[in-house]
C-alpha cells in the first residue's frame, strides 16, 4: 500500500472526523473499500462473531425496552442508538486502520506528526481552533467554541476520546514499529500535548507505562515527566496550563487534584429505587431539548447507563467493549506474545477505569490489538513471514483466536 493512502486512511478514521459541519464521519467513503474483507474476518471468528452478536442485541434491545417503559424522549432513544452504531463502527474501523498499519507501519507515525501540528496550530491560533470545531459534532462544537484555551483539538480529535486516542496510537505503534527515535520523541511530545486535549490523557499514558518493559522506554518516561513538571513551573495560560495543573497541584500545593474530578466527584448519586436500579428510567438527558443537562445531573459514565436502562445494561455494555480483549489476555503465547497480553490487560483497565469520568466505549485501538493478533498467529502458522516492522514475530505460539 503506498505510503500516502495509507496515511490519509488512517486521517479519515482515527477521531472520526466529520464531513465539515455535519454529522456525517468521513470514514464512511471508506467502507466499500474494506466491508468484505472485514465480514470475512469477523464471520471467519466462530465463536467471536456469535457472541458480539448476542451481547450487542442485549445492549440495543435493553435500551430500547428502558425507553418505551420509562419517561425518555426522542433524544435519549437517539443518543443510545448513537453510542450502540459507535460500537459497530469501532469494530469495523478497528479492523481497517490495523489492516492499513500492518501493510505500512510508518503510516501511524506519520498520523502522529501531523497530530502534533494540528494540536500545536490550534493552540497558538483561535481562528484556526474555530476552524477546526467544524470537523467536530456539531453540538459538541457549539459547547467548545467557548473554551479556546481550555482544550486543544486535534482532527476530529477532541476531549477524552480524542485524547485517549493520541496515547493509544502512540502506544500501537511501539509495539508495531521499529522507529525507535521517533517513536521515543512522540513519546515526550505527545504527554503535554495529549493532556491539552483532555487531561484523563495521564491515565492512559501511566497504565501503559506500567506494562511496557525496557530500560529506554523507562528513561524516556522519566523526561517526558519531567517536561510536565518544567511546563507546570513555566506556563501561566491557555491550554498547556490547564495540561499540567496535577502536576502544578501537586509540586507547588501538595495535592494531586484537579478541578475536573472534583466536580465529578459531585456526581455520583445512586438510584433510590429497586426499579430503577434493575430497569433504569429510559431517559440519558433532563431538561429542555435545547440544553446539555444530563439526567440525575450526572456524567459519570456507569451510572448514565445504570439510569437509563438498568444495571444490567451496564454489565451488557462493559462485556460487549472488552470480551474480546479477555480472549487475548488468557491465551497462551510465547514471550513475545506477552507484549500483545500486557497491551490487552491495559487497555481493560483504561476502559474500565475512563468510564468513571464519562460513557466512553472501548477505544478502537483495542479492535486494532485484536486483529493484529489473529494476523500475526495466522502469518505464524502459514510459515516464515517478514512483513513491515517484523510483525509475525509478536505471537509466536499463540493459539487460536476465535
Amino acid at each position: 500500500m503506498p505510503m500516502l493512502r495509507a496515511f490519509l486512511v488512517l486521517v479519515l478514521v482515527l477521531g472520526f472526523p466529520r464531513i465539515y459541519g455535519t454529522e456525517i464521519p468521513m470514514a464512511l467513503i471508506l467502507v466499500p473499500f474494506y466491508l468484505t474483507g472485514f465480514c470475512r474476518f469477523f464471520f471467519a471468528r466462530g465463536w467471536f462473531a456469535f457472541i458480539f452478536c448476542i451481547l450487542f442485541a442485549i445492549w440495543v434491545i435493553s435500551g430500547v425496552l428502558a425507553y418505551m417503559n420509562g419517561d425518555g424522549e426522542s433524544r435519549d432513544i437517539f443518543f443510545h442508538i448513537v453510542v450502540s452504531v459507535k460500537v459497530l463502527l469501532n469494530f469495523f474501523f478497528g479492523y481497517v486502520i490495523c489492516r492499513v498499519i500492518l501493510a505500512k507501519p510508518s503510516a501511524l507515525i506519520a498520523w502522529l506528526i501531523f497530530q502534533v501540528f494540528v494540536i500545536v496550530f490550534t493552540m497558538l491560533s483561535h481562528g484556526f481552533y474555530s476552524f477546526m470545531l467544524g470537523f467536530i459534532s456539531p453540538r459538541s462544537a457549539d459547547v467548545f467554541q467557548h473554551i479556546y484555551g481550555l482544550r486543544a483539538l486535534g482532527f476530529g480529535l477532541f476531549h477524552v476520546d480524542g485524547a485517549l486516542t493520541i496515547v493509544l496510537a502512540l502506544f500501537f505503534s511501539i509495539l508495531v514499529s521499529n522507529s525507535k527515535f521517533m517513536n521515543g520523541l512522540l513519546l515526550v511530545l505527545l504527554l503535554p500535548l495529549s493532556m491539552a486535549v483532555a487531561r484523563s490523557a495521564v491515565v492512559a499514558y501511566a497504565i501503559m507505562s506500567v506494562f511496557r518493559k525496557g530500560f529506554l522506554f523507562k528513561l524516556i518516561l522519566v523526561l517526558a515527566l519531567l517536561v510536565m513538571i518544567s511546563l507546570s513551573f513555566y506556563v501561566k495560560s491557555g491550554p498547556l496550563f490547564e495540561a499540567t495543573e496535577i502536576f502544578r497541584n501537586l509540586f507547588q500545593h501538595g495535592e494531586l487534584r484537579s478541578h475536573s474530578v472534583n466536580v465529578l466527584s459531585e456526581m455520583y448519586t445512586l438510584p433510590n429505587t429497586l426499579s430503577e436500579w434493575l430497569f433504569g428510567g429510559g431517559q440519558y438527558f433532563s431538561g429542555s431539548e435545547d440544553s446539555l443537562e444530563f439526567y440525575k445531573g450526572t456524567d459519570v459514565g456507569y451510572l448514565r447507563i445504570l439510569y437509563f436502562s438498568g444495571v444490567g445494561s451496564v454489565f451488557a455494555y462493559i462485556l460487549l467493549n472488552s470480551y474480546f480483549l479477555l480472549g487475548l489476555i488468557f491465551a497462551r503465547g510465547g514471550p513475545e506474545f506477552f507484549k500483545i497480553r500486557y497491551f490487552a490487560f491495559a487497555l481493560t483497565v483504561i476502559f474500565l477505569i475512563i468510564n468513571f469520568k464519562g460513557l466512553q466505549g472501548m477505544p478502537i485501538f483495542a479492535i486494532a490489538l485484536y486483529v493484529y493478533a489473529v494476523e500475526s498467529h495466522r502469518k505464524q502458522r502459514s510459515g516464515p513471514i517478514v512483513s513491515s516492522g517484523e510483525l509475525s514475530n509478536e505471537c509466536s505460539g499463540e493459539k487460536e483466536l476465535k
